[in-house]
């Protein structure tokens, strides 16, 4: 085991204790004339000087292998870190082995017997002890008193070990060990090594927490660890807390390594008002290097058992996720949009995901598709979902879902790209009307440098579909651009032209529309500013202050468009960004017309080194003329006033602490349209806390579903020491004075052991129901409740990795929360 094909004729090197005697088979003797041990095995006596063996024993006990290389720390989730001793193993590349201790005595053809501070090298492994016998014709070995073994991120130490030189194997007793890579120790009656560097372990435990801190440990008759591998097995296996045993099972494999390996992940429970206590036991499966899978069983009390599955592919230019849900038979959900007397139907509950990524030299490929049996699918079950995160999903400015399913195949060159996508969703939200579904969209766009000109165009072709009686059909559009770009150090000058040609061939439109139309559209814009820099001093550091006022002119042509339908396009939400752009509309069914200037000035400091520490704008739009082409009657946007709103932003960086505010301000009407206000707050050990305030006011909201008029929400995440954190969220509208989201929680994290538990509660998405009752007219109730859940997950490192279940739910949560 420790010295593979170790021959007593390889043994070149002794350190000798002078003054000794030797004793042979035959008796007595001393010797003081010395001769080397040649490869051929003839020489009788190894002997430098004389010597005398005495005791083949010291009284020294072998000290624990945790122990040697434990070096404490004062700081950190750890107390300390294990540290490998340096070693002069390795250092030589052939396969002798050295050896030196206090004294030496070899018998030909019988045994070499080492005693004294022993220590055998041999490439990359160390034996010391103080006493070790070598037989000759078994070329087995016997090694006592404080013996330990060290190769890299291995250590063994024991009181005796035995072995084989030439099969390369051995057992050690009373026992114990250190990998370092993933800080797993342990102890032993006894520890065998076989050939394939597999640890045998008889009757004992191991654990990954610190030396003397047994919080957890694992203990079975036989423990096999495969540091080649990377995992271990265990049988008759009892997990012990703080030495209490509180379960057992008949087999376990673990990691013990980062690897990746077939094996149970960490389970998560929680309950809550609905479903009940909720329990999900995940189990990985390790395929292949580019292939694996995840399958977990999952009991929601209350509704039943579901299934959960995931697997995961990778090739040299590819990546693909597959996932799936099933839950039969919801005991509790019927999916009616009706309240009737009859009694309900339980319903099956299911979400099917499918994503995948792919690169091929200049051809890329993108797939996104999740579906879900039901609008309250992830309300009533994907709040406590592992894979919640992984798919995309879309929201609109109240915050209304729908699920993303996208495909697309790209080709890009250095100066133009072609993309042909399609396009869907699923509306997750009984309050909004379905959107339209792309089938498909080519899309072409280029960029040239002309001198000083730079052009750009985009050709673009779409069919919109989407069921029921609206319009719908094909549109394509043609847009190019050309600008001149001129910039310097004092200010820059940018004038521009825009022309957009749109053609439709629609369907199912009102008779007075038309079903195809022709329009181009022409814009004109000159955007200019200057910069004015001075040197300054706040609050005694000295800093470099730029004054930028800019304006921005544009013109755009009137078309008539109102008769259109409206597949991609909405009002762009006002603020300081938009006054400088050239579109009043998303997409390109509605080109807004202009005549109009806008203004704007921005003041900024800056530290010595660059950093923008503060950042302040202020602008506002004037209009020349009417505006003609406008999205029906859109709440607080008026087409005929002269002025825009005024808007202002500010921004801040002073190390830890960030200030981020918005505000609108609509001085022909005297009332404030919308304020935001964000302060963050980050350190070094992790603490992070943001204060927000955002206010809406109602006259402006434009959504069926309008949002407070004023909301806070304050999140934290705070260490209060290296294990201990707190955490939460209160989302709070003041003119309801209802919590929209409020969470709690506290997690344990050092280095054996991790803990969560967290309480959670938020209102769920308005669902619309109609009430049938015999003797009653019909009614429409909407119906918005809030549910309640607490949830809880433990791990012991070293065994599994984070199933990541909470991880995801803390992460919608609080912007500041690292589940590392």
């Amino acid at each position: 085991m420790l010295l593979p094909g170790l021959r007593l004729t390889d043994l070149h090197e002794y350190i000798i204790i002078p003054n000794a005697e030797v004793r042979t088979t035959s008796g007595m003797k001393s010797i003081s004339a010395f001769r080397h041990v040649s490869r051929s095995g003839l020489a009788t006596w190894i002997l430098a000087l004389p010597v005398t063996l005495l005791s083949p024993m010291s009284d020294a006990l072998a000290r624990d292998a945790a122990s040697i290389d434990w070096q404490p720390a004062a700081a950190g989730q750890c107390r300390g870190n294990y540290i490998e001793q340096e070693s002069t193993a390795g250092e030589f590349a052939d396969d002798r082995v050295r050896a030196s201790a206090g004294g030496a005595l070899h018998v030909r053809d019988h045994s070499t017997t080492l005693t004294g501070d022993v220590r055998i090298s041999q490439r990359d492994q160390t034996l010391t002890a103080e006493f070790a016998s070598i037989d000759a014709a078994t070329e087995t070995y016997t090694a006592e008193g404080d013996v330990s073994l060290r190769q890299p991120g291995l250590l063994i130490t024991g009181e005796t070990i035995k072995g084989n030189l030439f099969s390369g194997t051995a057992v050690v007793d009373s026992a114990s060990f250190l990998l370092h890579a993933n800080r797993v120790r342990g102890n032993a009656a006894s520890i065998s090594r076989d050939d394939t560097e597999t640890l045998t372990i008889a009757s004992g435990s191991f654990t990954t927490c610190e030396p003397d801190a047994n919080t957890w440990a694992i203990s079975g008759k036989e423990i096999r660890l495969s540091t080649r591998d990377g995992y271990g097995t265990a049988r008759n296996v009892t997990l012990k807390i703080k030495d209490l045993p509180v379960a057992y099972v008949p087999y376990l494999r673990f990691p013990i390594d980062d690897s990746r390996h077939s094996g149970f992940l960490v389970p998560s429970a929680g309950h809550d008002n609905d479903g009940g206590t909720d329990i999900a036991v995940p189990y990985y499966l390790n395929l292949r290097p580019n292939l694996d899978a995840t399958y977990t069983l999952r009991s929601i009390w209350k509704r039943g058992i579901m299934h959960e599955a995931e697997l995961r592919y990778l090739t040299a230019s590819t990546t693909n996720t597959v996932a799936a849900t099933y839950l039969p038979s919801d005991d509790l959900f019927d999916g009616r949009d009706v309240i009737t007397t009859a009694k309900p139907e339980k319903e099956n509950r299911w979400l099917a995901h499918i994503n995948h990524r792919g690169k091929y030299g200049l051809w890329s490929s993108r797939i996104n598709f999740t579906g879900v049996s039901d609008i309250d699918y992830f309300y009533d079950l994907g709040g406590f979902t592992a894979t919640r995160t992984q798919f995309d999903r879309v929201y609109d400015e109240n915050d209304t879902p729908a699920l993303l399913r996208t495909g697309s195949i790209d080709y890009t060159r250095d100066s133009w790209q072609a993309k042909l996508e399609l396009r869907s969703f699923q509306e997750l939200s009984q309050l909004r009307p379905a959107q339209y579904a792309i089938l498909p969209r080519l899309t072409l766009t280029g960029q040239h440098q002309l001198a000083a000109v730079r052009l750009q165009a985009t050709a673009q072709m779409t069919e919109f579909d989407r069921s029921g009686d609206t319009p719908d059909g094909s549109r394509l559009v043609l847009d190019t651009r050309a600008s001149a770009p001129m910039r310097n150090a004092w200010g820059f000058l940018t004038p521009g032209v825009r022309i957009i040609h749109r053609d439709y061939d629609l369907n199912r439109v009102n008779a007075a529309d038309r079903d195809n139309a022709s329009l181009t559209t022409a814009l004109a814009s000159v955007d200019a500013g200057l910069i004015f820099e001075r040197g300054t001093e706040l609050f005694g550091q000295r800093l470099r202050q730029t004054l930028e006022p800019r304006i921005y002119f544009l013109h755009a042509e009137e078309d008539f468009q109102d008769d259109l339908p409206s597949f991609d396009s909405t009002p762009l939400t006002p603020s300081y960004e938009n006054l400088f752009r050239d579109v009043r509309f998303t997409g390109y069914d509605r080109i807004g017309d202009a005549d109009q200037f806008s203004f704007g000035i921005t003041s900024s400091f800056y530290d010595k080194g660059g950093r923008q520490l503060l950042s302040a704008s202020l602008g506002q739009r004037f209009y020349l003329e009417d505006r003609q082409v406008n999205y029906g009657l859109t709440p607080g946007i008026d087409p005929t006033a002269d002025v825009s709103p005024f808007f202002l932003t500010l921004q801040t960086n002073m190390g830890s602490l960030q200030l981020n505010a918005a505000y609108e301000f609509d001085a022909d009407q005297g009332r404030s349209n919308r304020g935001y206000l964000g302060i963050g707050y980050r350190t070094s050990r992790g603490a992070a806390l943001d204060l927000t305030y955002t206010m809406t006011d109602e006259s402006i909201q434009r959504t069926v579903k309008p949002r407070n008029e004023e909301e806070t929400d304050i999140s934290f995440v705070w260490p209060l020491n290296a294990a201990w954190t707190l955490l939460g969220r209160w989302n709070y509208g003041l003119d309801n004075r209802q919590t929209i989201e409020a969470l709690v929680g506290v997690e344990y994290n050092d280095c054996c052991w991790r803990a969560r538990i967290v309480y959670r509660r938020e209102l769920e998405e308005p669902r619309r129901y109609r009430v049938e009752m015999p003797g009653m007219p019909t009614q429409f109730v909407t119906d918005r409740r809030a549910d309640s859940g607490i949830y809880f997950e433990f791990q012991l490192k070293g065994l599994a990795s984070l199933g990541g279940r909470l991880d995801s739910m803390i992460q919608d949560s609080i912007p500041g929360f690292n589940p590392m």
